[in-house]
C-alpha cells in the first residue's frame, strides 16, 4: 500500500527568519524589527514571519498604509508633493518667460500709472487757465482734450516689461 503524501507548504504559507524577509525585501534586519515594533508586521513566532502576510503587509506599508476613508495615506502626500513641484516649477518657467509678474509689482506698476495720470489731469486747470485767458469755447476745448490725451498717452507708453520693479522706473526695491 502507497503511503501518504505529506501535505506540501505552499510558499505564502511558509514560515521565515527576520534576516531572510530583510533579505527578501531588500532592508536589514533591524528595519524589519522596527516595522515589526510599530505592528507593521506580525511574527508567527518570535523572529519568525509568515512570508505571504508579511511581504504583503510591507507592500501595503511602503505604498502608503490601508487606503482608510478618514486617513490620508502617504503615497496621497507624496502624489500632492509632487504636482505641486510641477506647478511651481511652471510657474517659475512663465516668470522666466516674462508671461508672468508677481502680484507686488503689478500693484506698483499699476499704482504709478494711476498717481502720474492723476498728477497730470489734475494739472490740466492750472494750464487751460493761463493757456485760455479770454479765449471762446471752441480753443478752451480744444486745449482740454489736447491736456487729456497728453495725460492719457503717458497712460499708454507703460509696458509689461516695467513690471519687476526696474530701478530706473522707482520699482519697489526704491521704497
Amino acid at each position: 500500500m502507497a503511503k501518504p503524501k505529506a501535505k506540501l507548504e505552499t510558499l505564502q504559507d511558509k514560515e521565515i527568519l527576520t534576516s531572510e524577509l530583510a533579505a527578501i525585501v531588500g532592508k536589514t534586519p533591524q528595519w524589519i524589527r522596527q516595522l515589526t515594533r510599530d505592528k507593521v508586521l506580525n511574527q508567527v513566532s518570535r523572529g519568525k514571519y509568515n512570508l505571504g502576510e508579511a511581504v504583503q503587509a510591507y507592500c501595503e506599508h511602503v505604498s502608503g498604509g490601508k487606503e482608510e476613508e478618514q486617513k490620508p495615506r502617504l503615497i496621497d502626500f507624496k502624489t500632492r508633493y509632487e504636482k505641486t513641484k510641477a506647478e511651481k516649477a511652471e510657474l517659475e518657467l512663465e516668470r522666466i518667460k516674462g508671461n508672468l509678474h508677481a502680484a507686488a509689482d503689478v500693484e506698483w506698476l499699476l499704482s504709478d500709472m494711476i498717481l502720474t495720470i492723476k498728477t497730470r489731469l489734475l494739472g490740466v486747470p492750472s494750464r487751460v487757465s493761463t493757456e485760455c485767458e479770454n479765449e471762446s469755447a471752441d480753443v478752451v476745448e480744444s486745449v482740454v482734450r489736447r491736456e487729456i490725451e497728453t495725460a492719457l498717452s503717458a497712460m499708454a507708453k507703460y509696458t509689461p516689461d516695467q513690471i519687476g520693479g526696474d530701478v530706473s522706473h522707482g520699482g519697489p526695491e526704491d521704497s
